[in-house]
């Protein structure tokens, strides 16, 4: 199953059930049909009220154009089953006193995506339920959008609600839900919360003209996550540090701040490239449109495109967060074709530009592949000629060492011939007082034979007198 431009193509197979083809209603398919399958349901006005008591996925051929019409009875859709999925209709005219778009009581991980919701009592309707996930929808003209009673643990992300005379009403102990990246505009209270709905976590929501934005009692939520708030149409803080985010808290009620409130609405676009999945995310002051993302393969370029348009004569800017996934630097800003500086900033995961011009213009940020391989050869270059000056260095410092080990052998040399000489002649010193040495006991020995022949010539003669 795909979905482009709010037209769904199933692949028909053994598990997939097609009204009218097979089963004139809707609500027949669902009784016929076995855990897991899919119903795919044709383009056409379908007036009936549906129960889902069975795990199972309904899919309507085009947003607008399949319409499920609750004929002012009861609740259109009743979900009474987990792992429902529900995605592409049009859900409208439930019990105009009690009714709902759909209903999701006791059970969980039910799917809401892709529908319009509109000129029912309550559009949603999530009682006691957990782990559900609301995404991608219209919701409009209802009294309450979206009401969740005694649930936590829920989803509520990118949809546009508006029109209403309540955006969303949290109450009764619901606590731990998720909402962000909606749009609250022109309801009467876009946001409502009440007894102990706390630890409810708002981020990445536009709050525009509604009468009043938020309405809190007794409870206490989260309204910025990651550094990162909401955006405010009635705030009046400033951006000193020129980085997207007030300087100052907006304040909801006690208990109920949001300290990072964004200086621009929030914007976000999808982006397919090399079978992976982005998302580019704009905080502006200004209306962001006909963004683009395109590739030069020739040049082996990447480029983002947008028209950024503002309502009176005041500057504008736009902060641009950029996957490194998909541009893996940045090389240029174009505002109506001029280059311009940008404040560049990063973290391990996204790029930050920062772009400001005096009025309504088209932005163009460039990454070109080829322009990044010429700074890292010259990183290379630089790299190499660092490595090179290094061995210069080296070579210089053993040449030093070399010249002072040949003088030092110099030195050595004349020691040692000194020394030598030195001990040659004491070598012939000694030989000197050997030969005087043993001419003298040569002497001695002489002149004690003599001296001893003489006494005993006289010892002869005495006695021979």
């Amino acid at each position: 199953m795909t979905l482009k431009n709010n037209e769904v193509v199933v692949k028909a197979d053994s598990s997939t059930i097609k009204v009218p083809d097979d089963y004139p209603t809707i609500q027949e398919a669902v009784n016929n049909a076995g855990s897991g399958d899919i119903i795919f349901v044709r383009k056409g006005i379908y007036t009936e009220n549906i129960v889902i008591n069975k795990s199972l996925t309904l899919i309507g051929e085009n947003r607008e154009g399949t319409i499920i019409d609750g004929g002012a009875r009861g609740n259109v859709i009743s979900v009474k089953a987990s792992n429902v999925t529900i995605s592409g209709f049009t859900v409208r005219n439930s019990d105009p006193s009690a009714g709902c778009g759909i209903l999701i009581e006791l059970f969980g991980n039910i799917v809401i995506s892709n529908n319009n919701i509109r000129d029912n009592k309550i559009g949603i309707w999530i009682s006691s339920s957990s782990r559900n996930q609301i995404c991608g929808n219209i919701i409009s003209a209802n009294y309450i959008g979206i009401q969740l009673f005694s649930s936590s643990g829920n989803t509520i992300y990118r949809n546009v609600i508006f029109g209403n005379a309540v955006g969303i009403n949290a109450y009764y102990y619901s606590v731990g839900n998720i909402f962000y990246e909606n749009v609250f505009n022109t309801n009467n209270w876009g946001v409502l919360l009440f007894s102990d709905s706390n630890n409810n976590v708002f981020y990445h929501n536009n709050f525009i003209d509604n009468f009043y934005n938020v309405y809190t009692e007794q409870t206490a939520n989260i309204w910025c996550y990651s550094g990162e708030g909401n955006y405010w149409d009635d705030y009046k803080g400033e951006d000193l540090d020129k980085n997207g985010i007030g300087d100052t808290p907006y304040i909801i009620a006690e208990k109920n701040m949001d300290y990072y409130p964004l200086m621009g609405r929030y914007y976000t676009f999808d982006v397919h490239f090399k079978e992976e999945d982005y998302r580019i995310s704009i905080v502006s002051n200004s209306t962001i449109s006909n963004f683009a993302f395109k590739v030069a393969a020739e040049f082996r370029t990447r480029i983002i495109l947008f028209n950024a348009s503002i309502a009176n004569s005041s500057g504008g800017f736009s902060r641009v967060i950029i996957p490194k996934g998909l541009m893996e630097n940045v090389h240029s800003v174009f505002v109506n074709e001029n280059e311009v500086n940008a404040t560049f900033t990063a973290d391990t995961k996204n790029y930050y530009l920062y772009i400001e011009y005096p009025g309504n213009c088209s932005i163009k940020i460039v990454y070109s592949e080829l322009l990044d391989l010429y700074h890292q050869l010259l990183d290379k270059i630089r790299s190499l000629n660092d490595t090179n000056n290094i061995l210069v260095e080296k070579i210089n410092t053993l040449n030093e060492t070399l010249h002072s080990l040949l003088t030092n052998w110099s030195d050595f040399q004349k020691l040692f011939f000194n020394i030598n000489t030195s001990y040659q002649v004491q070598e012939q010193n000694l030989k000197n007082l050997a030969y005087i040495f043993a001419l003298a006991i040569a002497i001695f020995i002489m002149v004690t034979i003599y001296l001893s022949k003489l006494a005993n010539t006289k010892q002869s003669r005495i006695v021979e007198s």
